[in-house]
């Protein structure tokens, strides 16, 4: 699968010591740090809730391996990403097939679910550009049972694509938080703070 990577993220973090630190308490709600992070990497701005740590790999798309950055913070049971696949020329055939192949990633790691629980709907994000530009992505939203430990997840998920660069951010639920909608202001957040360059 194209993204198993990002189904082992939150445990090659906790590995890595890079827990996110976070101070700020919303009312009952885990505690967020909102901060905005520019990655000149990555090339995008994202707010996140917390310190993220970053990591990079190759990854299978459209046939072929291609680099891959993540920047992530966890607060409790809840994983916020963007990953940036850099693709090697800017083609548009190129950049579709990176986005089909991404999120058909997102959703083989995701676990077993029915089609139908698969929610897409087409989105705007906004560059980080001044003055900003419009540029068209998907939103994915399914529910699931992790196969590892049986435990409820939730992913929500952003793709667009830039030129050179096809991006992925990615909200992931797991236990209590994949259960209800408690966090839905926050998951708003992060989303729609991320802004390609």
């Amino acid at each position: 699968m194209p993204h198993a990577w990002l189904s082992r993220l939150p445990s090659t973090l906790s590995a890595l010591g890079a827990a996110a630190a976070v101070c700020v308490l919303v009312g009952c709600s885990p505690r967020y740090d909102w901060r905005t992070i520019q990655s000149s990497e990555g090339a995008y701005a994202a707010l996140y809730p917390g310190k993220p740590t970053g990591a990079a790999r190759e990854v299978a798309i459209a046939g072929r391996k291609l680099p891959m950055t993540m920047d992530a913070a966890r607060v409790d049971e809840t994983l916020f990403a963007v990953g940036v696949v850099t693709l090697p020329a800017n083609d548009a055939a190129l950049r579709q097939a990176a986005l089909e192949s991404m999120q058909a990633g997102l959703l083989g790691n995701l676990g077993p679910h029915a089609p139908d629980a698969v929610k897409t709907r087409q989105v705007t994000v906004m560059s980080a550009a001044t003055p900003a530009v419009a540029l068209p992505g998907v939103e994915v939203q399914v529910a699931a049972v992790s196969p590892q430990d049986q435990a409820p997840r939730r992913l929500t998920a952003r793709l667009v694509a830039s030129g050179v660069r096809v991006y992925q951010a990615v909200v992931l639920e797991a236990g209590d938080a994949a259960r209800d909608q408690r966090q839905a202001e926050q998951v708003d957040q992060f989303l729609t703070g991320f802004h390609p360059f």
